[in-house]
């Protein structure tokens, strides 16, 4: 197995690959969390059901997301400036098309919770599809990111709220000296939500998972599943 990439740079900074990588390391920690959690429901204990039900929606729609970031943004840009990605960019493309279908089956299968097989199946084959695609990434692309170390500047307020809300949930089971080396390449604008945007996110997370011990990854791999 191919060992995961460190978070932060060489030098100890953090830099675009550090950002998007936290992401990887939500996805990946989010979908360990759905499978405990829909095990202990099939299991009889419903009592987070419409939490687990609601968080869902917020994977969905945080993947989806990210996944058009990278198809109208990162890919293309890359693809210009780096002929010898552009096979592995062709086909995580095509995984992200793949990925589509499965997130509308979750849809479908977490609306029927507390009956929850259906909805472990999808996280679980997602989780398959999701292992392979992220480690591509994280092998062959983001070494081209590591030099930049700017977040830029949100267009308006609207912006810099959702941004803090995504970097709130990509937080999550994070190594103190990344967020602290991370702090350090964000906007102001951005930068001054953020306590108040991950004070939001330790409440909601806690309506789905309850308590949790605190995580502190170094690379997108999550302590719960390292």
């Amino acid at each position: 197995m191919t060992k995961a990439p460190n978070l932060l740079n060489d030098d100890g900074t953090a830099s675009m690959a550090t950002a998007i990588m936290m992401s990887h390391h939500g996805f990946r920690r989010d979908l360990g969390r759905f499978r405990r959690a829909l095990e202990r429901i099939a299991a009889g204990d419903t009592a987070r059901a419409d939490a687990v039900r609601e968080e869902w929606k917020s994977f969905h729609a945080t993947l989806h997301g990210h996944h058009e970031a990278e198809d109208n943004g990162l890919f293309p840009n890359l693809s210009r400036q780096e002929e010898s990605v552009r096979a592995t960019i062709e086909k995580l493309g095509n995984d992200h098309r793949r990925i589509d279908p499965l997130l509308e089956r979750g849809d479908r299968a977490f609306a029927e919770l507390p009956k929850a097989d259906e909805a472990l199946a999808v996280v679980r084959e997602l989780s398959e599809v999701l292992d392979v695609h992220l480690a591509i990434e994280e092998a062959e692309l983001f070494s081209f990111l590591r030099g930049a170390k700017e977040f830029p500047a949100p267009a308006n307020d609207a912006m810099a709220d959702m941004y803090a809300q995504g970097f709130s949930w990509a937080m999550d089971g994070i190594a103190p000296e990344v967020l602290a080396a991370l702090d350090g390449m964000l906007p102001d604008s951005l930068r001054s939500r953020l306590p108040a945007a991950r004070e939001a996110f330790e409440a909601r997370r806690q309506r789905a998972w309850g308590e949790l011990p605190a995580g502190a990854a170094r690379t997108p791999i999550p302590d719960e599943v390292a």
